[in-house]
């Protein structure tokens, strides 16, 4: 017998697209240890928002973003 109710919440998940998580995820700093390190832009993790992916001391276009965002991917992925 199927489960339709997860199968019904695996289709209420919308996946995000690459522009709304660019606006989403390239933030400004505010960790007093990055500031003073001279980054002021960071890319936030995806499930954990206090991590960040990497620093930048100025911020990062999308084309960094999504260049991160695919080298993130093949380590949590093993492509």
């Amino acid at each position: 017998m199927y489960n339709f109710k997860a199968f019904a919440s695996m289709l209420e998940k919308k996946s995000e697209t690459w522009e709304d998580g660019f606006k989403r995820r390239v933030v400004k700093t505010t960790s007093p240890e990055h500031k003073e390190d001279g980054y002021n832009w960071r890319i936030k993790g995806k499930e954990r928002d206090e991590i960040s992916i990497k620093l930048y001391k100025s911020k990062p276009d999308f084309d960094e973003f999504k260049k991160q965002m695919k080298r993130v991917a093949g380590h949590e992925f093993g492509t």
